[in-house]
């Protein structure tokens, strides 16, 4: 089977989510920023302050398309490698994308909770945070929106609740390739 990412917004559960379906599916996982970091020796907020965004978002491009010939697998993507370099447009011509979407307010406080390990929103207030996740959903919600499924993390309290989403969105996949030609 071609891969499946999920994609969404930093703090939605991609990775989280992302291990549960492989482990349900019987696939591989793979994180592209742990990828990214292993491949480039280097950690992602260190390389973002080294080399600009720019640069950046091309290593992610160019990773995500030497990932995209991998099959059995299931990709969590760094939040913004979606956004850039036509990357939404490889992904759903090479697998399935699932998006894991959620309220601006859900994401905030989500984050809010593991933003000492998020260099980039560390230092943010709540108010802080709330502003930069609405501002970056504006532009992200509409190429996250492409995506073939969009699940809701809004319900999501605990682990139970993460293995149960999981299980569904593994239904789900076998039905769509059931359907295929």
């Amino acid at each position: 089977m071609n891969p499946i990412y999920i994609i969404g917004y930093m703090g939605a559960g991609k990775s989280t989510l992302g291990r549960k379906l492989a482990e349900v599916l019987g696939f591989d996982f793979i994180d592209t920023d742990i990828f990214i970091e292993s491949r480039f020796r280097e950690r992602i907020v260190d390389m973002f302050d080294r080399i600009g965004e720019e640069k950046f978002r091309l290593k992610e491009h160019y990773v995500i398309e030497e990932l995209s010939g991998m099959t059995d697998c299931v990709i969590a993507t760094g939040g913004g490698l979606p956004c850039f370099h036509n990357n939404m447009k490889l992904m759903k011509e090479t697998g399935i994308t699932i998006y894991l979407e959620g309220s601006n307010e859900t994401i905030s406080k989500r984050l809010d909770y593991c933003k000492r390990t998020r260099p980039t929103i560390r230092h943010k207030n709540k108010e802080e945070l709330r502003r930069h996740v609405a501002e970056a959903m504006l532009h992200r919600r509409p190429i996250y929106e492409q995506a073939d499924l969009a699940v809701s993390i809004n319900h999501l309290k605990d682990e139970y609740d993460e293995q149960q989403l999981a299980e569904e969105l593994a239904q789900k996949i076998i039905h769509l390739k059931a359907q295929e030609p």
